[in-house]
């Protein structure tokens, strides 16, 4: 009965330790990340996008541009294979397809799972408590959102250098976007009407979650 008792103490003790260690661990994951996406919130470059199913077949393929300032503002610009633009102005999100003429508005809030721009764009401290962490490695982190309201099952951010230089995010659907970007340069902020949109008249504007 004593060496049962004592059996028990140890592995109580053990599970202690290593839930403490895991909260340490994951609480230093979040400083780190957090730090580093708040060093990339007034950033410009250029990006590739490539989306593959569930079976790892290449779907499509966009070129782009990116421009990122506080707070919570950014274009997002798809020049290849079709003209896209995703704007914030701080509060609204606007999705414009070109060749659709069709613009898409929403609040800011909630529009994360939808664009890249907006999850890296938006506070850290705001975005982090809504996922769980894992440190994948010195700059690799893997996010898998806490609800299930979300349109994606996990993402992975990479870092070279303190910079952001790709994400990794797998869909609802088990499809997964690759997305790599470079020539990526810090900034000490943008004039507003960078992220002021003025759509032609022929434009079909859908206004959602007002």
């Amino acid at each position: 009965m004593l060496i049962k008792k004592l059996v028990a103490m140890v592995v109580l003790s053990i599970v202690i330790v290593f839930q403490a260690v895991m909260v340490q661990a994951e609480e230093q994951t979040t400083d780190s990340i957090e730090n580093l996406l708040e060093g990339n919130r007034n950033i410009e470059g250029e990006f590739r996008q490539v989306t593959y199913d569930e079976k790892g077949k290449q779907l499509q393929v966009s070129e782009g541009i990116f421009l990122l300032a506080k707070p919570n503002q950014f274009v997002w610009d798809s020049v290849t294979p079709f003209a896209q633009r995703i704007i914030s102005d701080g509060k609204m999100i606007t999705v414009w397809d070109v060749d659709l003429e069709q613009a898409t508005k929403r609040p800011l809030s909630g529009a994360v799972g939808n664009s890249p721009a907006a999850l890296l764009g938006q506070p850290a401290n705001e975005v982090l408590p809504h996922y769980n962490m894992t440190k994948l490695g010195d700059e690799k982190f893997r996010l898998v959102p806490k609800g299930d309201q979300d349109l994606f099952q996990n993402l992975t951010l990479s870092f070279r250098n303190k910079v952001i230089s790709a994400m990794s995010i797998l869909d609802s659907l088990g499809q997964t976007t690759v997305i790599e970007f470079k020539n990526v340069e810090y900034h000490e902020g943008v004039a507003k009407e960078n992220f002021v949109l003025d759509l032609p008249d022929n434009v079909d504007v859908i206004e959602e979650g007002q």
